[in-house]
């Protein structure tokens, strides 16, 4: 009885033995046979911001065709979709790039771009955009995007410095609250950095020189400033303040104009402030419709 077990233990781990070579011998030669396929088309898809895109399809596409020739009518195996990834992600405006073919032979190219949150001129006058990730990305002329505008940053360098990085950080985060909120993005015309690396804001609306301060600390500075437009400079007017201070932490610090300044349109002001509050009122409406539209269908899918 043993030796037949024995028998029939070797035969079911022979016969194991040879479904797995099967199988792999299959595979292997599925594989080879797929990669001997020809690429038959190129399918290019940019993910990027919505009020844009500042990579260029062509671009790209010769990009890859440079590495190796054409790419439709080339066997897959001769792609090294790797380095081609690779070469796409070295690129300043990409931030990732991911490619594969399908069972059709089709190649797809998928490229994620960086999104500009902020503009910046240095103090010489050169400019360029910033990612989330404080990468440096170029202006490009035939894409503009409207972005909060900061003047006065104080470094060239390639490289920034300890305490240029920590002002990069701080200009990031405030451009980030700016977008967040239609108000302010209608109102900041731009901030500019002075010498002591504080932020003073310049509006759309009113000609009060706007004391920010650093750059910590911003959702309560802005909060602070928003109680002052609404609670303060409708009973005083537009002509009453010179210089708003929200930079102290806890509250406001304003400064009567000179009497002898000239005057603005105060009712034009005020209008076009009421209108911009108005527009800040129906975006918060829409954004809560949005979310209550996804928070409904979250729960059907549930259901």
């Amino acid at each position: 009885m043993s030796v037949k077990r024995n028998i029939l233990k070797w035969l079911g781990i022979a016969f194991w033995m040879s479904v797995t070579i099967g199988t792999s011998v299959l595979l292997v030669a599925a594989v080879r046979s797929r990669n001997a396929r020809l690429c038959k088309d190129v399918q290019l898809t940019i993910h990027g911001p919505a009020d844009g895109l500042f990579l260029n399809k062509q671009e790209i596409l010769k990009l890859l065709t440079s590495i190796g020739g054409p790419l439709t009518g080339r066997p897959m195996e001769e792609m090294d979709l790797n380095r081609m990834e690779d070469s796409l992600r070295r690129m300043v405006w990409i931030s990732d790039a991911q490619m594969h073919f399908t069972n059709h032979g089709v190649l797809q190219v998928n490229v994620t771009e960086r999104e500009p949150i902020a503009r910046i001129f240095t103090r010489t006058g050169a400019s360029y955009y910033i990612d989330s990730t404080l990468i440096r990305l170029p202006l490009n002329h035939n894409y503009l995007t409207r972005k909060p505008v900061f003047t006065g940053f104080p470094s060239d360098q390639p490289v920034w410095r300890a305490a240029d990085s920590l002002l990069m950080v701080q200009v990031r985060d405030m451009s980030r609250f700016i977008l967040q909120d239609s108000f302010w993005m209608a109102q900041i015309d731009q901030v500019d950095i002075d010498a002591d690396r504080q932020f003073t804001l310049v509006p759309k609306v009113g000609d009060q020189r706007i004391l920010f301060g650093d750059g910590k600390d911003v959702a309560s500075k802005f909060r602070r400033l928003m109680l002052f437009y609404r609670e303060v400079l409708p009973k005083t007017g537009w002509l009453y303040y010179d210089t708003i201070h929200v930079g102290y932490k806890g509250q406001i610090v304003a400064t009567r104009r000179d009497t002898r300044a000239g005057t603005i349109d105060t009712a034009a002001a005020r209008r076009n402030l009421e209108e911009m509050f108005h527009l800040q009122q129906l975006q918060a409406m829409k954004d809560t419709t949005s979310e209550t539209n996804v928070t409904t269908t979250r729960l059907k899918e549930q259901l």
